[in-house]
């Protein structure tokens, strides 16, 4: 039974997702081993792509040249991330080579992407199937947003999918092969400042009984992470198998059709509260997880999906979470194995949710931190409150945690800063944290303080961080701190690298300096999350957060 990525799927934390049953689960050859782009990192991205799907058996064989007819023919799909560039005139072996065009001929499914096509310029039965050669007219500028537009909505692989935005190396006149159909073009702000046109990004073609897919996108794994990315390629890999496409729509790729508030409705589980809208996931809250900690994940404004959980650079990034680092010593925030297990348990004791009518909610835990097998150090109670849906889609979230230590003393510590013993330059962390989909780019911060650039470290009554989303449009969220979560060693802290990518936002309580609390002693937290689509300035953040102020007098 497969499991969908929408209706009644509150695990959508691996969206192509299938499991074990009668469904038939393609075996697929990934050929690899040269290529002029970093295929020691894109071939294992890939393998693990097609794995994790559920859909797919996949090997992996650095020497094509020793493959023939005999080989091939075991698997459904073949899939070439292989080119000799700049050794155009390359040949495979005779055997090789006839027993590719022979498979594709007798039924195989052909994968195509980015430079896999440029090779074998003297082989003429290479030429039959493949397009969207690097010639001598070929050409591309660096790496930037590219927009990739579906210009047929019939296709298995394309059907159903909207337009989107891929940060990728976008190539122009490549060469083209008229035998393959053309189901979706690209483009970029380069094209449109030098008046040229859209260039074919999508491509299929049929050779005897056997399927062909090319896509000029994935120059590396930057690329390949894109959600668009990866649902093309995944549907196109079933549909040169099968013929056929049945893996869902991710919600980010759907198009996004307002509907009235009659069509909310909750899911709820023992492990997952989520809010619907016509069965699109706004938002969705997450306890007693595998995880070992609450968080948030997904949550959608609009096509945006904006949280990331638990990216292969660090696993214990939870979407929007709350952790401690240092408690006492023992390490709250990172898992010491792969069960997702940490040195300190973040234990949920109770959790009391109340639906409104409104579809506003209010979710109260009664959380203990202790060492693992020991007693409690540290108490709290937190209450988080998501407003109702925004008419704007904006979503809502005020956090107010009441901690009071059992120890005798409670040490809330966190990696330390340079210049500190042991600090490190990525040291400060600790708290409420917001990691951002690895689908945006064009980062972007709107302070309280004045400077929108030098971020990290800085205290402020809020950070706004942005970004251009999967579907072209800016959103981001900003975090706002009243004075009781202010004290002299808070500040912000921040990670915007674009290349991995890697964005995350915190407020972070213990930046500077460790906080140290004696037995009954309580520490108070609050802050406002508000998740937004549309420009954003100082002046309408300045709104928001007097807004936020005003209702924490009520």
């Amino acid at each position: 039974m497969r499991i969908t990525l929408i209706i009644m799927a509150f695990f959508l934390f691996s969206g192509f997702q299938q499991e074990a049953g009668e469904e038939k689960v393609y075996n697929v050859l990934i050929i690899s081993g040269s290529n002029n782009h970093d295929w020691k990192k894109t071939t294992p991205f890939l393998n693990n792509l097609l794995v994790a799907s559920g859909y797919f058996r996949s090997d992996v064989t650095n020497r094509p040249d020793t493959l023939n007819y005999n080989t091939y023919k075991k698997y459904d799909v073949v899939i070439s991330n292989w080119n000799s560039w700049p050794e155009n005139d390359l040949r495979w072996p005779e055997e090789t080579e006839n027993g590719l065009l022979k498979y594709v001929e007798d039924g195989g499914g052909l994968l195509f992407f980015h430079s896999s096509t440029s090779a074998f310029y003297k082989w003429p039965g290479f030429k039959n199937i493949s397009t969207a050669a690097w010639t001598d007219s070929t050409w591309h500028k660096k790496r930037s947003p590219v927009k990739v537009m579906s210009e047929n909505h019939e296709h298995p692989i394309t059907k159903g999918l909207s337009d989107f935005y891929t940060f990728d190396e976008l190539w122009v006149n490549a060469e083209q092969n008229e035998k393959f159909q053309v189901l979706g073009s690209a483009i970029n702000e380069n094209l449109l400042e030098k008046g040229l046109s859209k260039q074919p990004a999508i491509f299929v073609s049929g050779y005897g009984k056997g399927r062909i897919f090319h896509t000029i996108l994935g120059h590396d794994v930057r690329a390949m992470q894109n959600t668009g990315f990866q649902t093309l390629l995944l549907r196109a890999a079933e549909w040169a198998a099968s013929g056929k496409v049945t893996q869902p729509v991710p919600q980010e790729l759907m198009e996004y059709v307002p509907v009235e508030e009659t069509q909310l409705s909750w899911v709820e589980n023992d492990t997952t509260l989520a809010l619907l809208d016509n069965e699109r996931i706004l938002w969705q809250f997450n306890f007693n997880t595998k995880y070992d900690k609450p968080f948030f994940h997904p949550i959608f404004v609009k096509r945006n999906m904006i949280t990331c959980l638990s990216p292969d650079d660090h696993p214990w990034h939870l979407g929007q979470w709350f952790s401690w680092k240092y408690i006492n010593d023992k390490n709250y925030w990172e898992y010491i194995d792969k069960n997702f297990h940490s040195e300190g348990i973040t234990d949920i004791k109770s959790i009391m949710i109340r639906k409104e009518a409104d579809h506003s909610a209010k979710i109260t835990m009664e959380i203990e931190y202790h060492p693992e097998n020991e007693k409690t150090v540290l108490k709290e109670t937190r209450i988080i409150r998501v407003s109702p849906p925004q008419k704007d889609g904006s979503v809502l979230m005020d956090y107010n945690m009441d901690f009071e230590a059992v120890a005798d003393s409670v040490v809330l510590d966190r990696t330390p800063l340079v210049g500190e013993p042991g600090g490190k330059s990525w040291g400060g962390y600790a708290g409420l944290s917001i990691r951002f989909n690895q689908d945006f780019m064009n980062s972007r911060f709107v302070s309280s303080f004045g400077d929108n650039i030098n971020v990290n470290g800085k205290t402020g009554d809020y950070l706004y961080m942005g970004f251009k989303g999967i579907d072209g449009k800016q959103v981001g969220s900003v975090i706002m701190i009243p004075e009781v979560s202010k004290r002299d060693g808070e500040a912000w802290y921040t990670v915007n690298s674009q290349e991995i990518p890697f964005y995350y936002l915190s407020p972070a309580y213990l930046y500077f300096k460790p906080k140290t609390l004696t037995k009954g002693e309580h520490l108070i937290l609050k802050y406002r999350i508000k998740h937004i689509e549309g420009d954003v300035s100082t002046d309408t953040l300045n709104t928001e957060y007097e807004k936020y102020l005003n209702w924490l007098k009520k």
